[in-house]
This record gives structure tokens, sequence and C-alpha cells, in this order.
């Protein structure tokens, strides 16, 4: 009888977590889902995730502008199957996009070209080639990434 109950206990639980896909929303109007999927390697424990946000922007052609202002605080965690599996990650409708410029002397202002700039503020995650991680971001927004090798020792500081 003990094992009769062990064998659906453990049928039960297999059952549960491997039938649960997780439940995204569809983008609400003026946004887009962008699923970064990161490519399979080895040792992926060495390895950390840089992720920043794009926009294509018409600046001056004199402009040496290289990213805009952007506030973590903006990008809301949530999860695809409550309360903290599959995270996705949506950010608002509206953000407001500050950019600094800086001029090169001597040049013509008025000329303007189109530029990517991303976002200041770097976001860092531990690497998954597993699943893909949902982003909704605006419409004009694009998701950049790029991969960091990590160094597993850690040094002692010395005096």
């Amino acid at each position: 009888m003990k094992n009769l109950i062990l064998f659906f206990s453990i049928l039960y639980s297999l059952n549960m977590y491997s039938q649960e896909k997780p439940n995204y929303p569809e983008p609400e109007k003026g946004m887009k889902r962008v699923d970064l999927k990161l490519p399979k390697i080895e040792n992926n424990k060495e390895y950390k995730v840089e992720i920043r946000f794009g926009i294509e922007m018409d600046v001056s052609e004199c402009s040496d502008i290289n990213n805009f202002s952007f506030n973590r605080k903006n990008l809301e965690e949530r999860y695809g199957i409550s309360p903290s599996r599959f995270p996705y990650y949506v950010l608002p409708k509206e953000i407001p996009v500050e950019v600094l410029t800086f001029n090169k002397p001597n040049c013509d202002e008025t000329k303007k070209v189109k530029k990517k700039v991303l976002s200041s503020q770097n976001i860092f995650r531990e690497y998954n080639g597993y699943y893909a991680i949902p982003f909704y971001i605006p419409e004009k927004w694009t998701v950049e990434y790029r991969l960091w090798k990590v160094d597993s020792e850690f040094k002692n500081v010395e005096k």
C-alpha cells in the first residue's frame, strides 16, 4: 500500500510539473514581444548575459551620442507560471527617452542621420540557453545582448 501511494505521489508531481507551460500574455497595442533565445554553449556557468535596449533615432551628424538614459526600475519582472517560474520582462509603453548630446566643433548641426543608440544601464543575468526569455517592449525598441565570460575564481583583495 505504501508503495502504491508513493508511486501515485511521484506520478502526480511529474505530471504537475511536466504539463505546465508558461502563460505569457499577448502584447498590448503599441508593444511587441521579443524572445531572447541564447545559443547553446558548453560551460554556461562561466558566462553572463548583458542586456540593453536599443532605439533608432534621428540625431545630428555632429553628435557623439552612444546611449540614452534608462532606469532599470522601469523594467518589471513578471512570471509565466506563478509565483516564480518562467520570468518575462515588461517595459511601460511610454518611457521618456532622455539623450545627452555633445556636438563636435565646426560641424553643421542641421544635418540629421539615423543612429541606433543603446540604453545606458546594463542588465546582467545568469546565462540560460534552455528557454527563451520574453521581453514586452515598445514597438520601436530592440533588445540587444552580449555574452561575458566570467572568471570563476574569486581573488583575495590585498591591502
